[in-house]
């Protein structure tokens, strides 16, 4: 099935300044425990032996497509897939050095792979993006992956996002109680993370594990910009006078450094 004039991410079409600092934001989330540990738990998982073919679908700046690639060896093939021409251009560059690593532009419903020639696919943070569907595109992994090859799928749960105002719970509660009334505009998915064993399951692949992790390591810049979305969000549900008070809780904690957010992250190891 082909979905190719609906891309992942919209990063096509920003522009220069705003492409660097789309993935200035993923260098520093590829930085943080929670990430690298799910990374660490998928890659364990997946079974990979020196020349092996393994898949990342959405793979970004490349950063994980060069974990695998030096798992599977000289002899392997690491294929990183992703929809949008300036995540291509940086993964390109980054893995140049890398004899086994190949990069090409493909949309997770229709990838360029013949049926059941993959060993190993993974895909992180990439479903709860797509204009589709996610288990359209999981059907088509289950498809590129060989007879008891191994999938890892890693999404996040918009909807387990919690506002924090480390230094006084009545806040924190006033908070939640408005954060559940407003609808996420964070994703296309917001749910994607919690349904990876659901959309494994219809596309005929086994579940073999699950894991899940609280990511709270976000910066300033990246909580700002949650709070930027939810209050234009909160300005389609909430009364004037509750947006103000809302706003007033957001506004004094984050004067005092007080303000957190926290969401869950989703993992599952699945067979084919």
């Amino acid at each position: 099935m082909t979905q190719n004039d609906q891309a992942s991410f919209a990063v096509g079409k920003m522009h220069e300044p705003e492409v660097e600092r789309f993935v200035s934001a993923l260098d520093r989330q590829g930085q943080m425990d929670v990430v690298q540990a799910l990374r660490e738990w998928v890659r364990d998982r997946l079974e990979l032996t020196v020349g092996g073919t393994v898949v990342d679908v959405g793979c970004g700046t490349g950063e994980e497509l060069l974990q695998l690639a030096n798992i599977i060896g000289q002899s392997g093939r690491a294929i990183g897939f992703d929809a949008n021409d300036p995540m291509l251009e940086t993964a390109r560059t980054r893995t140049a050095a890398v004899s086994n690593v190949e990069i090409e532009k493909a949309e997770a419903s229709d990838l360029p792979c013949a049926t059941g020639s993959v060993d190993a696919l993974v895909s992180e943070r990439v479903l709860q993006h797509l204009q589709y569907d996610p288990a359209v595109a999981v059907g088509e992994f289950a498809r590129a992956v060989r007879a008891g090859g191994r999938v890892g799928l890693t999404d996040t749960d918009w909807s387990s996002l919690q506002v924090l105002v480390t230094d006084d719970p009545a806040a924190t509660a006033e908070l939640d109680e408005v954060r559940a009334r407003i609808p996420l505009p964070f994703t296309s998915n917001q749910e994607a993370g919690k349904h990876l064993a659901q959309y494994c399951t219809t596309a005929g692949l086994a579940v073999l594990e699950r894991q899940s992790f609280i990511l709270a390591e976000f910066a300033p810049a990246m909580i700002q910009g949650v709070r930027a979305g939810l209050s234009a969000a909160a300005e389609q549900v909430l009364e004037q006078h509750e947006l103000a008070a809302a706003n007033k809780l957001l506004d004094d904690a984050l004067g005092r450094n007080a303000l957190r957010i926290a969401v869950r992250l989703h993992a599952v190891i699945a067979q084919r």
